[in-house]
């Protein structure tokens, strides 16, 4: 009946992983529920739906992942008239095309302290619905036009939402939907304070949605979608975002990664993330070459004269980011944009997958890196004709790491040397010359690691 059963207890409680063959029909046919009431994290693989009543006897549990599954718990009927809840806080579903919309809707109002929830590869689970009560009359649903939901739209499609009830806008801490192609965040009339999208999620703070294109395909951009509390947000092959201006609301953002969100997406909206009110620390875009092009972040700014209200004096405003990764090289090096970022930078990775044909940085790119005054850490990836490193690195004198990963044409490092504050030099996947011209600097580096 079993593939693996996996048993233990430690500090952070008991933990029970169960994988199932076919012969498998019921969970207690392996395990005593009410002997182990203390069980805090419960994995299931390969298993068949947890049955409510078992559920309700681990009086303990905060963690429930459930992995190939044609459902996550078994009918809830039967439990109508009775008050319940359990203390789970993280939930996590994994390619399970069994678990439907509907099923979750269900079960969510019973879990008050749930502050994780991961959904991952669930083909069944085609709308989510935020900051609309559970309880509404199918009235107030059908009203949602266009593109949103309506009642009828639920039934036809075989109870493919997902309804949010509105305790966990204040519990709900971290969202992941991964690889859920069909999904889509509806639009519906705001209901709630704060506005539409995810902004009902008032206590969110990490948000990553990856390989679902159709996430935010019923909005205009023209308005926030997400809620001010975010800390981290991470978008990969997410479409429609042309701009970083929806996002201009994120205050609290120290964590923004946009993969494969469009070639065309520009960084208009960034000013107000790093700058004045903002908290951005790490920035990773790839798949928008032109991401910094024709950006002037204008960081100067008018002190006015409390008294008079006449322009003082000028002050340069700085930037928060400290680490950035881009494939826009001709864009980052550009005047306005490097000045703005060069005192702020600790890390830097450029990624060449975009560069075809560069086969060095030209002068004004090297100057530009040379003012980089407070980089620690500086990463070269995928320049496949890039025959030169930049020359001026010694002069970056923070700078403790240098890492350049699968760039074939590069022989050697810079004839001006490297700066005397270097640590570590690390490169992976390059020509055997480079990587022999690498072994013969042992000893002058402290650290060098050649894979």
């Amino acid at each position: 009946m079993l593939k693996e059963f996996a048993y233990s207890k430690s500090s952070n409680g008991a933990q029970l992983k169960i994988i199932g063959e076919a012969d498998l029909h019921r969970i207690d046919q392996v395990f005593v529920f009410d002997k182990e009431t203390g069980l805090e994290t419960l994995t299931l693989d390969k298993c068949p739906p947890l049955e409510l009543k078992h559920l309700l006897m681990l009086t303990s549990l905060k963690t429930l992942i459930v992995r190939h599954s044609v459902a996550l718990v078994g009918p809830l009927g039967g439990q109508s008239d009775v008050e319940w809840q359990l203390p789970i806080e993280y939930i996590g579903i994994n390619e399970s095309n069994g678990i439907t919309g509907k099923e979750l809707t269900e079960l969510l109002p019973h879990l008050p302290k749930l502050s994780k929830l991961e959904i991952w590869k669930c083909e069944n689970i085609k709308k989510l619905v935020v900051g609309v009560d559970v309880q509404q009359t199918t009235q107030e649903a059908s009203e949602m036009g266009g593109g949103e939901i309506t009642a009828a739209a639920a039934e036809e499609e075989d109870d493919g939402v997902l309804l949010f009830p509105p305790h966990l806008f204040d519990s709900l801490q971290e969202l992941v939907i991964f690889e859920c192609p069909e999904l889509v965040l509806v639009d519906p009339p705001t209901l709630v304070p704060g506005g539409g999208g995810l902004q009902a999620l008032r206590s969110l703070h990490r948000l990553t949605i990856e390989r679902s294109p159709k996430f935010l395909s019923t909005f205009s951009f023209s308005c926030h979608i997400f809620p001010s509390s975010l800390q981290s947000l991470v978008l990969c092959d997410v479409k429609g975002l042309r701009t970083l201006e929806p996002l201009s609301n994120l205050s609290s953002l120290t964590t923004l990664v946009l993969f494969g969100c469009g070639e065309d997406l520009k960084c208009q909206g960034l000013w107000s993330l790093i700058s004045i009110g903002g908290h951005l620390q790490e920035l990773k875009v790839s798949g928008s070459p032109g991401f910094f092009a024709d950006w002037d972040p204008n960081p100067r700014r008018a002190l006015e004269n409390v008294e008079g209200g006449e322009e003082q004096q000028t002050q340069l405003v700085s930037s928060t980011l400290r680490e950035l990764r881009t494939e826009d090289i001709a864009g980052l090096l550009a005047a306005p944009v490097w000045r703005f970022l060069s005192s702020s930078l600790t890390k830097l990775q450029l990624h060449g997958d975009w560069c075809e044909g560069m086969d060095r940085f030209i002068k004004e790119q090297e100057d530009a890196l040379q003012l980089l005054s407070s980089l620690q850490e500086l990463e070269f990836w995928s320049f496949k004709d890039l025959q030169h490193l930049p020359a001026g690195l010694c002069n970056l004198t923070s700078l403790k790491i240098l890492s350049v990963n699968f760039c074939p044409a590069i022989s050697s490092l810079p004839n001006d040397a490297l700066p005397d504050s270097l640590e570590k030099l690390d490169v992976y996947k390059c020509s055997e010359v480079l990587k022999q011209y690498c072994r013969g600097l042992e000893g002058t580096i402290p650290e060098i690691k050649i894979w």
